[in-house]
């Protein structure tokens, strides 16, 4: 019985390695040539013919336990993805919301006041979308 239940999870475990479906890419964000932490959130992705629905709990969820970085008031930050997404925007995250604008350039400017700020980026691809959220605080 055991070398049975053994069997099926390990078949288990190689038919879903090779399930076909991905995920969606994994972009690096920096700020004055440093890494910016942050988490995957909701995100929906189809490839060859496949799909997967992930959901997650809100942005400020994700990121409440991350390591930050603190940053001058007002400094830039960018997104650099090596599959380029047809549509991305990023907003502040507050009152369980965020208020979404474009990122030109794969830029945007953080506030010019100082405090703690919780980032949500959407990401479209013709493959699917994601949300990636992260944390930083100004000086």
């Amino acid at each position: 019985m055991r070398k049975m239940l053994l069997l099926f999870l390990l078949v288990f475990f190689l038919a879903a390695c090779q399930s076909g479906v991905s995920e969606p890419p994994k972009p690096v964000l920096t700020i004055n040539n440093k890494k910016i932490p942050y988490e995957i959130g909701t995100y929906s992705w189809y490839e060859k013919g496949k799909g997967v629905e992930v959901d997650t709990a809100e942005p400020s969820e994700l990121v409440k336990d991350t390591d930050y970085l603190i940053v001058p008031a007002g400094s830039e930050w960018s997104i650099d993805s090596k599959h380029q997404p047809v549509n991305l925007e990023a907003g502040i995250w507050k009152d369980g919301s965020a208020d979404f604008k474009k990122i030109k350039n794969n830029k945007m400017r953080l506030p010019e006041e100082k405090g703690t700020f919780i980032y949500v980026i959407h990401a479209s691809w013709k493959e699917g979308d994601a949300i990636y959220a992260f944390q930083i605080g100004t000086k």
